[in-house]
């Protein structure tokens, strides 16, 4: 089990993000998405284990990784844990996985999974296209997930659609992935929110250098 670095969402969680399952963080920009999962990737080296992080935007900054890890007093040599893959198309993202050995990750990070196939079908006649592809995409990082145990996060954006807030692909991601957890802001104050009929509970959480935290 991986902490979140967030108490009162780890509680929410049973402790944590627990293995073989894939966890969903989506929200709008400037929410927090990119750093919680860098929050959590710094939780899972602790383990020992070498962790995956795919960038598909070209938007990885390692700095701020630094300054994160720098804030627990964490020695600089654990960033050699963690292999980063830049993704330059969905062709190189659906196939990464199966070219390389993935047993000694402890977690798989993928920032952001919808990015690329996005931008690749927008044409409305390549509608179909786009989301088969995705669900294929996803089916197959969910097997991966639950044979392997590996804990997979994913990062996601949301969209204005009629003024409501829909997150990208959302249909075809909410079908394979396991926990779904939405970070909003409203003027200066940020929400997380695990999407689930059975906990509906808003956490409010502040962003430092050192990561996400809970307000004291």
């Amino acid at each position: 089990m991986i902490s979140t670095g967030l108490q009162k969402l780890d509680a929410c969680l049973g402790g944590g993000l627990k293995e073989g399952l894939i966890t969903d963080i989506f929200g709008k920009n400037a929410t927090g998405k990119s750093q919680l999962a860098f929050q959590i990737c710094i939780n899972a080296l602790k383990s020992g284990k070498e962790v995956l992080f795919e960038d598909t935007t070209g938007g990885f900054r390692p700095e701020r990784l630094v300054e994160m890890i720098g804030s627990q007093n964490m020695d600089l040599k654990i960033l050699d844990k963690i292999k980063i893959a830049r993704i330059t198309d969905s062709i190189q993202q659906i196939q990464y996985l199966s070219k390389i050995p993935i047993d000694n990750f402890s977690l798989i990070i993928i920032d952001n999974v919808s990015d690329l196939f996005s931008f690749e079908y927008s044409k409305k006649n390549n509608f179909l296209e786009k989301h088969l592809s995705f669900m294929k995409y996803m089916y197959d990082l969910s097997r991966i997930s639950i044979t392997t145990r590996i804990p997979i996060v994913v990062t996601n954006i949301v969209r204005n659609t009629d003024d409501n807030e829909i997150e990208n692909l959302e249909k075809s991601i909410s079908m394979y992935s396991h926990v779904k957890i939405k970070l909003s802001k409203i003027n200066h104050e940020y929400t997380c929110q695990i999407i689930s009929p059975f906990n509906s509970q808003k956490i409010s959480y502040v962003i430092s250098s050192g990561g996400l935290t809970n307000p004291s």
